[in-house]
């Protein structure tokens, strides 16, 4: 199975959109209140787009970013359904073809757990470049299992490792998925130039 496959296979319906925005609510409340109206918002690493769609009805301008044109596909499918507003491009995380300080805010979810300490680092730092504030979610070594591919799950404290180099302001923990509370499945991070 591919990235596209395995988007495919998770299509998106308004339910599942429902419990994707409530399930990140507190991911996307950091966001928001990073970025100014109107301003343009950077996603790194596409997936399904739904998150990107609901802060496009925010009144956001959102470009999302992937390097797999399968998976913009099938983001650019899901933005139809949800009337997002989301511009879909083709492009390399670590070549962002954009000029420094382009966007108030860059973002990711579920996307720097497939990386290792060294390509975390040079994918922080060419985010940087373009944006302002970085806010990225990964799952925490609470998350019930390896969704797909080689997901790295850790403590707050190997991230924070990772980042120590940057200005990582805020680490956060929150459920993400349904019955998690006690065992928070979902951590984000806030890192700033």
């Amino acid at each position: 199975m591919d990235w596209q496959q395995y988007y495919k296979e998770r299509a998106v319906s308004l339910e599942r959109f429902i419990d994707n925005i409530w399930d990140h609510k507190p991911f996307l409340v950091e966001i928001t209140s990073s970025a100014k109206k109107n301003k343009e918002i950077l996603e790194v690493g596409s997936g399904s787009g739904a998150l990107s769609a609901f802060l496009s009805h925010l009144g956001y301008k959102i470009i999302s970013i992937d390097n797999d044109e399968g998976v913009l596909n099938i983001a650019r499918q899901n933005n139809a359904y949800l009337n997002g507003k989301v511009t879909f491009q083709k492009a390399d995380a670590y070549r962002l073809p954009f000029r420094d300080n382009s966007f108030d805010v860059c973002f990711s979810q579920g996307f720097f757990e497939h990386f290792d300490d060294g390509h975390i680092r040079e994918l922080v730092q060419e985010q940087l470049r373009v944006a302002k504030v970085i806010i990225f979610s990964v799952p925490t070594f609470w998350y019930p299992k390896q969704d797909f591919g080689d997901e790295r799950l850790m403590k707050k404290e190997d991230w924070l490792e990772i980042l120590s180099e940057f200005k990582a302001e805020k680490a956060a923990y929150y459920a993400g998925r349904e019955g998690m509370e006690a065992k928070p499945s979902q951590i984000y991070f806030k890192v700033m130039k």
